[in-house]
């Protein structure tokens, strides 16, 4: 518990008038009684509450100024306080007793302290902080100045935030880009390096995760039609690079030395060549789940497998991992930790596409079930997820709209934010704390969690016709 801390603003007038009570009773032996009133201190005996602090305001009102999380339940709080000596404390004439009973502060609560002459009063109004909104957002830049990159991936690095990725050109000898980019606020980005590929063999496409003090990128692919720029013939990738400044980067797996065949030689001990996977990290282990195939520079079908590294992703190992019979292959999905549980989120196939709403976690990436989803969210891929104070966040993608162009589910980019606060067995679609009209529909959108922080850049959403339109904005959004 936090008390209430008293300025030398208050201090002062209190002392004032300790001392003229003092004087006064020297003076006249016949006024016995204490004038002194108010709080010495104020707070909560409750657990949930130490770490937030109360403090007085100059029209008496005694609040947490760092609100408590969205939907706390303040009907059963115990306050705990000191009073002037002598002096009573009342609520509505009734006494009350410091940590003796709890109450509800869904409201405000008018206490009263009255000296012991019952002349004096001082009325204080605590108000319990509780915010209104699961989270605030904030359009931080309409156009943040990195590229207009098809395929993006984020993080943030040692103050910095990042963005990498890349923009395949027209075909043969078309402007390819493949590029990172980095900002110290999240609102104007400048060029780290539009080598990377040249450089690293950095691709686009790949997933990212931290561990440790290094940034990571795993796999990934170059465009079939690389042709510029000395990049060669496109292929797929299961490298994995790592870096401490998001500047420079090392590649920590072996490459393959006695490779015959089409494209770059792969990895040896890696997990097996793919774009668009997804990656976390569990207590220090990393998961890689699913992903797209790469043939010809270009992907292919979607990948049904897991793997494991042990050594900061150095060396992989295939799981072998039982998702059960009603799983099918999936790309551009999200996997999330909680409470030491892996939870794969959404995706979809290759072509033709179907997109999926389904929810599957495992507790060693080896056995997974498929969680039985009462109110599910909209099936979609390319959105993101992240996990805050108990609930899932789900973010945008490319929503199935439940029509079809011949064997192929039609999608749209979608501005919804959905929540579930039961680990994934139900989501509500919400509007408080959702993201402003002015954040369009996306997918493929790059984010940064920071503690209770969240930053979103670019993406891939459509115009009033339909057609493509590659973003390049920033947002900030803050949890409650």
């Amino acid at each position: 518990m936090k008390n209430l801390r008293i300025s030398w603003k208050m201090a002062l007038p209190l002392m004032a008038i300790l001392l003229s009570s003092v004087f006064t009773s020297c003076s006249d032996d016949e006024k016995k009684l204490s004038d002194l009133t108010g709080f010495l201190n104020f707070g909560f005996a409750d657990e949930a509450l130490e770490n937030y602090e109360f403090t007085i305001g100059s029209d008496n009102v005694i609040t947490n100024q760092i609100a408590l999380p969205y939907g706390f339940d303040a009907s059963a709080l115990t306050p705990v306080f000191s009073a002037a000596p002598l002096a009573q404390v009342n609520i509505d004439g009734i006494p009350q007793v410091s940590g003796s009973i709890s109450m509800d502060f869904t409201n405000d609560v008018v206490f009263t302290v009255v000296a012991e002459n019952g002349d004096n009063t001082i009325s204080y109004t605590v108000r319990v902080n509780v915010a209104n909104e699961l989270s605030a957002w904030t359009n931080l830049s309409p156009n943040a100045g990195f590229p207009l990159y098809t395929q993006m991936t984020a993080f943030e690095l040692d103050g910095k935030y990042f963005v990498v990725g890349g923009l395949k050109g027209a075909a043969v000898y078309g402007d390819h880009e493949a590029g990172i980019y980095s900002s110290t606020d999240g609102v104007a980005f400048t060029e780290v390096s539009s080598t990377i590929f040249q450089d690293y063999g950095i691709a686009v496409g790949s997933a990212t995760v931290k561990h440790g003090d290094k940034q990571l990128l795993l796999g990934g692919l170059s465009y079939s039609d690389y042709f510029g720029g000395g990049t060669g013939d496109g292929n797929g990738v299961n490298k994995v690079w790592t870096s401490t400044d998001g500047a420079t980067w090392e590649k920590i797996t072996t490459t393959q030395t006695d490779y015959e065949g089409w494209g770059a030689a792969p990895e040896v001990n890696s997990f097996s060549i793919r774009t668009e996977p997804t990656v976390a990290n569990m207590n220090g282990d990393l998961y890689v789940v699913g992903g797209f195939s790469v043939a010809y520079g270009a992907p292919q079908g979607a990948i049904a497998d897991a793997w494991k590294s042990t050594d900061g992703g150095a060396t992989w190992t295939n799981l072998e991992a039982d998702f059960g019979a009603d799983f099918v292959a999936r790309a551009k999905s999200q996997l999330v930790v909680y409470n030491d549980e892996l939870y794969l989120i959404g995706g979809r196939t290759g072509y033709p596409n179907q997109y999926f709403n389904d929810v599957y976690k495992s507790a060693d990436g080896i056995n997974w079930t498929k969680l039985a989803v009462e109110k599910p969210f909209d099936a979609c891929a390319g959105h993101i997820c992240y996990v805050y104070n108990d609930r899932f966040y789900l973010i945008g993608g490319n929503v199935a709209t439940g029509e079809m162009d011949e064997s192929t589910e039609i999608a749209v980019p979608s501005n919804a934010t959905w929540v579930s606060e039961d680990a994934g067995l139900n989501w509500t679609k919400v509007t408080e704390g959702a993201l402003p009209e002015g954040f369009a529909g996306r997918a493929g959108h790059a984010f940064v969690k920071d503690g209770n922080v969240v930053h979103i850049f670019g993406g891939k959403g459509a115009e009033a016709d339909g057609t493509a339109k590659i973003l390049t904005d920033s947002w900030k959004g803050t949890l409650n």
